[in-house]
């Protein structure tokens, strides 16, 4: 097939061509200029200051890295001490094994002791939880995100614990001791769990600073020297704690204090600087505890919006939605247990907020998001959306 020739350009054509080349070139040859002068500066730096200049960003490059490694442990806690018959549960694995010394434990795994033994777990803030005998517990979750912001939660299937909660936890952080009918929230304080399986009973008793005790029913405050159950979740009234038990517990406090340590000045400077690279460290992938676009602020945000959309499928499912729902196990949608974890592990301490019923099938859901601020999310029938100003 013959194709026609195109026709010959004009003389103005060839002129304007020309000069639109000429006007290209003029553009590539400014574009070099400018990046040549923009690190004229470097160019006329002195040898010395240039050396001074490469070693400053070795170091930073060197602290940040060792920040990111540093942060990495906060994901783990160590079983250092036990005592007698005690065994964990790898989570994943099939068969119980009995633990080594400073054995590194991670979320779901369980530790459990028989009688007369006990177990102590610390945790690289100096926090310390103690296991008494006849005891299972569950590592539930342990989060990090930069700021020193830190997020704990842990279960007493059976039997107690005993937590003491470093002065160097972080202001903004949170940890939590559940049982299958009730949630302990602190900070900063000395306080123990008991949970009887055989009457669902929970007790807490407070050794120092303040506890919030809360069931799906309602919550309180508690203060040193308080003790409060609840039985199901029926809250009980608070009564003091007797003058023996409080004098043994804060024995058992003082005694797990003994893991508590200030961070040194170099973790303080490593953390000041991963904190104020955040948002570049986010773009890059480098998370706390890893390389991972998955776990950077937006993704989880995202994550924990997705997870109340398949809490709000189950609850339209029912005839009508639950009176109460339990934020920890949400026992009331009768959820299998994949389930049930794939939308717990999108929220702050794999647990919800608060939840109330409106009316007959209405309801609204309160959860935070896993992302660096804990963003607040509010859930109806009608829309999720982002709660501002409730931190």
């Amino acid at each position: 097939m013959w194709r026609r020739k195109p026709a010959p350009k004009s003389d103005a054509e060839i002129i304007a061509d020309a000069i639109k080349e000429a006007a290209r070139q003029y553009e590539r040859r400014e574009r070099a200029r400018r990046r040549r002068e923009r690190f004229l500066w470097l160019r006329a730096m002195p040898g010395w200051l240039k050396t001074l200049l490469l070693l400053g960003l070795t170091v930073l490059a060197a602290l940040v890295g060792d920040g990111i490694r540093r942060e990495s442990k906060e994901f783990k806690a160590s079983l250092v001490t036990f005592f007698g018959q005690v065994s964990v549960l790898p989570h994943g694995q099939q068969g119980w094994r009995t633990p080594e010394p400073n054995m590194m434990l991670r979320d779901k795994d369980l530790v459990r002791t028989g009688a007369n033994s006990s177990a102590t777990i610390i945790f690289p803030d100096g926090s310390a939880i103690q296991l008494e005998p006849n005891t299972e517990f569950e590592v539930r979750l342990l989060d990090f995100a930069r700021g020193e912001r830190r997020d704990r939660s842990f279960m007493v299937r059976f039997g107690a614990a005993v937590a003491y909660i470093s002065q160097f936890f972080g202001a903004q952080s949170q940890a939590t001791i559940c049982t299958p009918t009730a949630v302990a929230a602190v900070r900063g304080t000395g306080f123990r769990v008991v949970y009887d399986p055989n009457t669902q009973k929970t007790f807490v008793q407070v050794a120092e600073g303040a506890v919030r005790f809360r069931t799906p029913v309602g919550e309180a405050m508690f203060q040193p020297g308080q003790m409060v159950a609840a039985t199901g979740y029926q809250l009980q009234r608070a009564q003091g704690l007797p003058q023996p038990a409080q004098r043994a517990l804060t024995a058992q406090v003082g005694q797990l204090r003994q893991y508590e340590h200030p961070p040194s000045l170099l973790q303080q400077v490593e953390w000041f600087l991963t904190n104020l690279l955040d948002p570049v460290l986010q773009i890059l992938g480098l998370t706390p505890g890893g390389w991972s676009y998955a776990a950077n602020n937006f993704a989880r945000r995202t994550a924990c919006k997705e997870a109340l959309r398949r809490l709000r499928i189950h609850l339209e499912s029912l005839d009508e939605v639950p009176n109460y729902l339990n934020p920890v196990t949400l026992q009331e949608l009768g959820l299998n247990p994949q389930e049930r974890d794939r939308i717990l592990s999108a929220f702050a301490g794999n647990m919800l907020e608060g939840y109330r019923k409106v009316g007959r099938s209405d309801y609204i859901v309160r959860t935070r998001a896993r992302d660096k601020k804990q963003t607040l999310y509010e859930m109806t029938i009608a829309e999720i959306r982002e709660v501002r100003g409730q931190d």
